[in-house]
Protein backbone atom coordinates (compact mmCIF):
# COMPACT_ATOMS: atom_id res chain seq x y z
CA UNK A 1 0.00 0.00 0.00
CA UNK A 2 3.05 2.20 0.88
CA UNK A 3 4.13 1.53 -2.56
CA UNK A 4 1.00 2.93 -4.12
CA UNK A 5 1.60 6.30 -2.46
CA UNK A 6 4.88 6.48 -3.29
CA UNK A 7 3.92 6.22 -7.18
CA UNK A 8 1.46 8.91 -6.72
CA UNK A 9 4.24 11.23 -5.02
CA UNK A 10 6.19 10.29 -7.72
CA UNK A 11 3.74 11.05 -10.85
CA UNK A 12 2.86 14.07 -9.27
CA UNK A 13 6.89 15.00 -9.08
CA UNK A 14 7.33 14.46 -12.84
CA UNK A 15 3.51 16.43 -13.72
CA UNK A 16 5.13 19.34 -11.71
CA UNK A 17 8.26 19.10 -13.73
CA UNK A 18 7.19 18.71 -16.81
CA UNK A 19 4.93 21.59 -16.43
CA UNK A 20 8.05 23.86 -15.17
CA UNK A 21 9.91 22.92 -17.97
CA UNK A 22 7.26 24.01 -20.78
CA UNK A 23 6.79 26.77 -19.21
CA UNK A 24 10.59 28.03 -18.82
CA UNK A 25 10.56 26.76 -22.80
CA UNK A 26 7.86 29.35 -23.76
CA UNK A 27 5.07 26.73 -24.56
CA UNK A 28 2.94 27.69 -21.31
CA UNK A 29 1.84 30.85 -20.24
CA UNK A 30 3.43 31.24 -16.73
CA UNK A 31 1.28 34.45 -15.42
CA UNK A 32 -2.43 34.04 -15.53
CA UNK A 33 -4.70 36.53 -13.83
CA UNK A 34 -7.06 36.18 -10.59
CA UNK A 35 -9.84 35.30 -13.15
CA UNK A 36 -8.53 32.96 -15.22
CA UNK A 37 -6.73 30.63 -12.13
CA UNK A 38 -10.31 31.19 -10.68
CA UNK A 39 -12.07 29.98 -13.60
CA UNK A 40 -9.40 26.99 -13.95
CA UNK A 41 -9.46 26.01 -10.10
CA UNK A 42 -12.32 27.35 -8.81
CA UNK A 43 -12.83 30.28 -6.15
CA UNK A 44 -13.05 28.34 -3.53
CA UNK A 45 -9.17 26.72 -3.59
CA UNK A 46 -7.78 29.89 -5.19
CA UNK A 47 -8.63 31.44 -1.57
CA UNK A 48 -7.75 28.28 0.19
CA UNK A 49 -4.59 28.12 -1.45
CA UNK A 50 -3.65 31.72 -0.55
CA UNK A 51 -5.20 31.12 2.68
CA UNK A 52 -2.66 28.59 3.25
CA UNK A 53 0.65 30.62 1.35
CA UNK A 54 0.58 28.41 -1.30
CA UNK A 55 0.39 30.65 -4.39
CA UNK A 56 1.15 34.27 -4.14
CA UNK A 57 -0.96 37.35 -5.68
CA UNK A 58 1.74 39.59 -7.71
CA UNK A 59 1.09 43.13 -8.46
CA UNK A 60 0.16 43.41 -12.45
CA UNK A 61 2.03 46.50 -14.04
CA UNK A 62 -0.58 46.02 -16.48
CA UNK A 63 -3.99 47.85 -15.60
CA UNK A 64 -5.77 46.05 -18.89
CA UNK A 65 -5.05 42.22 -17.00
CA UNK A 66 -5.87 43.14 -13.54
CA UNK A 67 -4.57 44.20 -10.72
CA UNK A 68 -2.59 40.80 -9.68
CA UNK A 69 -1.59 38.56 -11.36
CA UNK A 70 -0.58 34.50 -10.25
CA UNK A 71 1.80 32.09 -11.25
CA UNK A 72 0.95 29.31 -13.17
CA UNK A 73 3.73 27.04 -11.78
CA UNK A 74 2.20 27.60 -7.88
CA UNK A 75 -0.92 26.96 -9.23
CA UNK A 76 0.04 23.62 -10.25
CA UNK A 77 2.16 23.05 -7.36
CA UNK A 78 -0.71 23.80 -5.49
CA UNK A 79 -2.97 21.58 -7.11
CA UNK A 80 -0.42 18.65 -6.87
CA UNK A 81 0.00 19.24 -3.21
CA UNK A 82 -3.90 19.33 -2.35
CA UNK A 83 -4.36 15.96 -4.44
CA UNK A 84 -1.49 14.63 -2.44
CA UNK A 85 -3.21 15.47 0.62
CA UNK A 86 -6.29 14.41 -0.28
CA UNK A 87 -5.19 11.09 -1.19
CA UNK A 88 -2.51 9.73 1.57
CA UNK A 89 -3.11 9.38 4.74
CA UNK A 90 -1.44 11.74 7.57
CA UNK A 91 0.46 8.71 8.50
CA UNK A 92 1.80 7.26 5.71
CA UNK A 93 3.05 10.53 4.98
CA UNK A 94 4.80 10.87 7.74
CA UNK A 95 6.30 7.24 7.67
CA UNK A 96 7.20 8.51 3.69
CA UNK A 97 9.29 11.84 4.85
CA UNK A 98 11.12 9.88 7.75
CA UNK A 99 13.04 7.22 5.28
CA UNK A 100 16.22 8.41 4.12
Amino acid sequence: MEERFLEIIIARSIKIGTIQTLKALGLLPEVVSIAQAEKIYGKHLIKEWRDKSWIKFYPSRNKQRGRSYVKMSELETASAMLDMCNKMPYNIIKKLMDIE
